[in-house]
């Protein structure tokens, strides 16, 4: 890879890149609105002018550069922080400065606004242009979004994404000069479904999420990585919380999974993080057909007694596991059916899913397969079912455990729920399942714990707990460790780590998972595909 430099320091760069994009891959600062590596380079801001000193060829260029817009080439060289550079930016401050409001204290992007950052770091804080600023009323533009045009600094990220990215062309910018302006065409609002993605990109205050705004500054917002639960398709996100309520979620960039976006779909997903009404809080157990709370060691007790009691055979053992589930809790449930009771009944309701056609530019962000971690129970060899084939197993059963909350919608298999001798519900909120246990572990919902899902692309990735739990619950995994330990010989001794779990389950399933370490998924995951390769790759080398 050949190199230029910026500030006298070498940068690599590709054939064909860009000064800025040489620049920010290798860690250097050059400010700048418009430019967004996803859209095309309009170079409108003007706000990353730099001087080339050499143009690779001995000769500078003749005036300052949008360094956005200029390629780079061997031995060229670049200067961000002379005067003549400095004096540039401060005059293209003062220019974007002319009709935008000074009202930072009352903007919903205060604290994580580029132009806020800019403005106090180049620009002079006075302005030779003193006229009446324009002002525009507030827009209701989407389902998702808000547009206050009064802070727009016309980047035209925006603009370009819906016409670039979604291909709705549903947003754009009117008339020109002083009255150039931005809003939907025809007063209709947008219909896509990425709008908060325009909020993500926008540079300021101009486009912000409804559901965020005015619920807290940016800087009171604790931020953790992990991933969305609202389909297959995994997008990489960032919890942002704060006095242990999620207020919004991010999208996190990964090119092999989601790039730089998410769905508003996935967005709301924050909700059911907060969820209390339907919360499952405390341990209970079924006393004289009434479910009254229990202590965790008398629900394990009680549990344990039944089962000596009933003393199930392997058929007459069912599991039903939700594939909201993490792949360490799935392991773990047909691990406990096969050690203890020698049964492969673990089965998970089965989506026959399709990628929908659209006209978006990321087909695969939107998919009809709802269940984040359906392909983590089809690699670890659970029975995908619809009802008939599950009606079948139950009706012998005498034992039925029910993780998550699978097949909510198929009565017969709620009525059959109620035959069965003993049934147990481990999950992190209510629902029909219930209402018919006889034991219910309360467990940790996904903003709460960690653990890993396999998307429908199977690549692997993990999340990390954001919220602090109640004291009264426990991740599912160490619910069904504790479990497992229980009906075999050698009780548990201490509370596991899910680091010890995550090596249970790559150790017995090195042909799946090759034996990965925790911290070699990383944040951004890793592919199966490709673990498989490089495990084939060291086998023949060895």
């Amino acid at each position: 890879m050949e190199v230029f430099y910026i500030d006298d320091q070498p940068v690599p760069f590709e054939k064909g890149e860009k000064i800025l994009s040489a620049a920010l891959r290798a860690g250097l600062e050059i400010p700048h609105f418009c430019y967004h590596p996803a859209l095309s380079v309009v170079a409108t801001c003007r706000m990353c002018l730099v001087e080339v000193t050499d143009l690779g060829n001995g000769r500078p260029a003749p005036k300052l550069m949008t360094s956005c817009s200029t390629d780079a080439m061997p031995n060229m060289r670049v200067s961000t922080k002379n005067d003549k550079v400095q004096e540039g930016r401060e005059l293209v401050m003062e220019y974007l400065l002319v009709n935008h409001p000074l009202d930072c204290p009352i903007c919903d992007q205060s604290g994580e606004c580029t132009l806020q950052d800019h403005s106090y770091a180049h620009g002079t804080g006075h302005s030779e242009m003193e006229y009446n600023k324009r002002v525009y009323g507030w827009r209701d533009i989407g389902t998702f979004v808000q547009l206050e045009r009064n802070r727009c600094i016309h980047c035209s990220r925006c603009d370009r994404f819906t016409r670039e990215i979604t291909g709705t062309d549903e947003f754009g910018m009117f008339n020109r000069g002083h009255e150039l302006t931005l809003d939907t065409f025809s007063d209709r609002a947008m219909t896509n479904h990425f709008q908060g993605n325009m909020a993500d990109i926008c540079p300021v205050g101009a486009i912000t999420e409804k559901e965020f705004r005015f619920k807290r500054r940016a800087w009171k917002l604790r931020k953790v990585p992990s991933v969305c639960t609202g389909c297959s398709t995994g997008c990489n996100i960032t919890i942002e919380h704060d006095r242990n309520e999620v207020l919004r979620l991010k999208p996190r960039e990964n090119q092999d999974v989601n790039q730089w976006w998410m769905c508003d779909e996935g967005r709301l997903t924050y909700q059911q993080m907060n969820e209390r009404e339907q919360r499952l809080a405390k341990p209970m157990g079924r006393v004289k057909g009434k479910l009254l709370q229990v202590t965790w060691q008398q629900l394990y007790d009680a549990v344990a007694d039944r089962l000596e009691a009933l003393k199930p055979n392997r058929e007459q053992v069912v599991a039903l596991v939700d594939t909201d589930s993490t792949l360490e809790e799935m392991f773990l449930l047909r691990r406990l059916l096969q050690e203890v009771f020698s049964s492969d009944q673990v089965f998970y309701p089965q989506q026959d899913w399709t990628q929908p056609e659209s006209e978006f530019f990321i087909e695969t962000l939107i998919t009809t397969d709802k269940a984040p971690n359906q392909a983590g129970a089809r690699l670890l060899g659970l029975k995908g079912s619809q009802e008939h084939d599950v009606i079948s197993a139950m009706k012998s059963a005498k034992l039925l455990l029910v993780l998550g909350n699978p097949f909510i919608n198929e009565q017969p298999l709620l009525d059959l729920a109620g035959t069965t001798e003993l049934m147990v519900h481990i999950a992190s909120r209510q629902s029909e399942w219930t209402d018919r246990a006889d034991a219910i572990f309360p467990g940790q919902n996904h903003a709460e714990k960690e653990g890993s899902f396999l998307n429908k692309q199977e690549h692997w990735q993990r999340f990390w707990p954001a919220l602090r739990p109640s004291r009264h619950v426990r991740p599912e995994w160490q619910i069904l460790s504790e479990l497992l330990h229980m009906g075999t010989a050698t009780p548990v001794q201490q509370t596991p780590q899910f680091s010890q779990i995550f090596q249970q389950m790559t150790s017995i399933e090195h042909n799946l998972f090759g034996n990965l370490a925790l911290e070699k998924l990383g944040e951004s995951g890793i592919s199966l595909a490709n673990l498989r390769q490089q495990s084939d790759t060291l086998a023949q080398t060895a």
